[in-house]
């Protein structure tokens, strides 16, 4: 047996105040890659920050030893800039700071392991730095922003990173978040080579697919404890169906119903947002009958992001009734047309966007309190010492967190909304100790909570367990078959629910279809 490079003996963790992590005991040794699986909430990326020195264990219970620099050690220091990191998250920092760094200086920030890079990198580690970008194929990137780079771009960007101070181990913590198929296999290859290449790779992830063949030991988590540990093959096929079942299966279970002309499973209720705002504000939302069918109006849109076309000579119109998926691949430009939809991008000269009945100079504040949206950046903003009902009554004002206390009524929306949605039992509870899919739905709830007139959301289902997704697409059917007009943008043809009738499919920023959803193939022809 190969000497450990980490070790927990009978470890707890406790934040908040409460035990996250109970009873852990876990050797990482060199020539072994290890997978982490288990659901939303589970421990997972909490352990990983464990192994990694972020994390104390609780006084008094357990032991935490690193072999990573010869002697055993028990104090973190220096850890980090042994063990290289990949997750969802640290992408999400530089959105959530508004960070355009060139890449080039996202991957010299590995050599210390902060998000800020060295003002000026040495000779040797300039010369690392491109090597590392070449190895991976993303030298092309390196004096582009990551803000601009698609995310299978961004991510091979913070695996250069991870890799550019030649770690002992890398860690990667729901890699494939975001990822279109495609871009998933591309990076899934880069890790399989890293393992091969001597450097032992730990994978947190729900999805078994993303256990690179190159991992051979694999702990099962549920509720902060490991339920089985030991070889790959073992411990998977004693847990076949556990917390960590296959996303194809789960998600089939969840959405049987992905042909357009299929009947539902779901049980049409009444809108969750009817009773969302039972003494409406003054103003155009409730300004009585709407004058047109036209929720969305976009003519001859071109944007750029960073001085790059991301959107070109787009037209689209949203109708009142209709339920849209827009599809395609990383880089098509989804993410940037929903931006445009809300407001927080705009068309250049040329192009006329008009949206619900405000005509095409209304402010972003004016949009975003009649337009409902959730996107895994606004996800990004959410952080810190904020109680969940806050969170949904601030999408009364569309602020991140609450601009000023909620008033009777609005608190009362919030409630309800969290109960429709079937996350009143977050009530009370701090966000940061919520788990990814719980704050995902969360939000979905903030996005109700005002009664939107259109609800858009931009890949609501990236990085949900096979539990936590299954429960947001019903909640996304019963919301489109109750009336919420929606537009939903994905890769992944799973999240396609039946109620979703027309599609818009985007190729380079061009739109390749758009129509009824019984016309679509995917490829953009009818």
């Amino acid at each position: 047996m190969t000497a450990p490079l980490v070790e927990l003996c009978d470890v707890d963790v406790r934040l908040g105040g409460r035990d996250v992590l109970t009873g852990l005991s876990l050797a990482l040794r060199e020539g072994e890659s290890w997978g982490l699986v288990g659901a939303n909430g589970s421990g997972k990326s909490t352990l990983l920050r464990l192994l990694r020195g972020e994390l104390w264990p609780a006084h008094g219970r357990g032991r935490r030893v690193f072999h990573l620099a010869g002697a055993p050690e028990e104090s973190p220091i220096g850890v980090r800039e042994r063990i290289g990191l990949v997750s969802p998250e640290l992408q999400q920092e530089y959105v959530r700071r508004d960070w355009a760094l060139p890449a080039e200086a996202v991957v010299r920030s590995g050599f210390t392991d902060s998000v800020y890079p060295p003002e000026a990198a040495t000779p040797a580690q300039a010369a690392r730095v491109e090597e590392t970008l070449a190895a991976l194929g993303a030298a092309p990137l390196a004096r582009r922003s990551i803000l601009e780079l698609s995310s299978g771009e961004a991510r091979r960007v913070l695996l250069a990173r991870a890799l550019v101070g030649r770690p002992r181990l890398l860690f990667l913590d729901e890699p494939c978040h975001g990822l279109d198929a495609a871009a998933r296999a591309g990076f899934l290859a880069l890790v399989s080579a890293v393992a091969r290449g001597g450097t032992p790779v730990v994978v947190a992830t729900h999805r078994r697919d993303e256990l690179v063949p190159e991992i051979t030991r694999v702990a099962v988590l549920h509720g902060g404890k490991i339920l089985a540990q030991g070889g790959r093959e073992e411990v998977l096929g004693r847990h076949r169906g556990g917390p960590a079942a296959s996303t194809a299966t789960a998600t089939a279970t969840a959405n049987p119903t992905a042909n357009p002309t299929a009947t539902s499973t779901s049980t049409p209720t009444a809108n969750p947002t009817a009773t969302a705002n039972p003494t409406p504000a003054a103003g155009p939302a409730t300004a009585g009958p709407p004058s047109s069918s036209i929720l969305l109006s976009i003519s001859h849109a071109d944007v750029n992001v960073e001085g790059r076309p991301a959107l070109r000579d787009l037209s689209w119109t949203v109708r009142r009734g209709e339920s849209w998926a827009v599809v395609g691949p990383n880089g098509a430009g989804k993410s940037t047309l929903l931006r445009l939809v809300v407001g927080d991008e705009q068309a250049m000269p040329g192009g006329r966007v008009a949206r619900l009945d405000l005509g095409e100079r209304a402010s972003v504040f004016e949009v975003k309190a009649r337009v409902g949206f959730v996107s895994p950046d606004l996800q990004a903003r959410h952080r810190g010492d904020v109680l969940a009902e806050e969170v949904v009554a601030s999408g009364f004002t569309a602020s991140i967190g609450a601009v000023e206390p909620a008033t009777e009524a609005q608190r009362a929306a919030a409630s309800r909304a969290m109960e429709r949605l079937r996350v009143a039992h977050l009530a009370g509870r701090r966000i940061h100790g919520l788990s990814f899919g719980e704050l995902r739905r969360l939000l979905l709830a903030r996005a109700l909570v005002a009664g939107p007139e259109l609800l858009v959301l931009d890949e609501p289902c990236d990085g949900l367990d096979p539990e936590a997704r299954a429960a947001l697409l019903d909640d996304v059917e019963r919301l489109a078959r109750s009336g919420t007009p929606l537009v939903l943008v994905t890769h992944h043809a799973e999240d396609l629910v039946a109620a979703l009738d027309h599609v818009l499919e985007l190729a380079a920023g061009r739109a390749v279809y758009q129509g009824p959803r019984a016309g679509w193939r995917a490829g953009g022809s009818a």
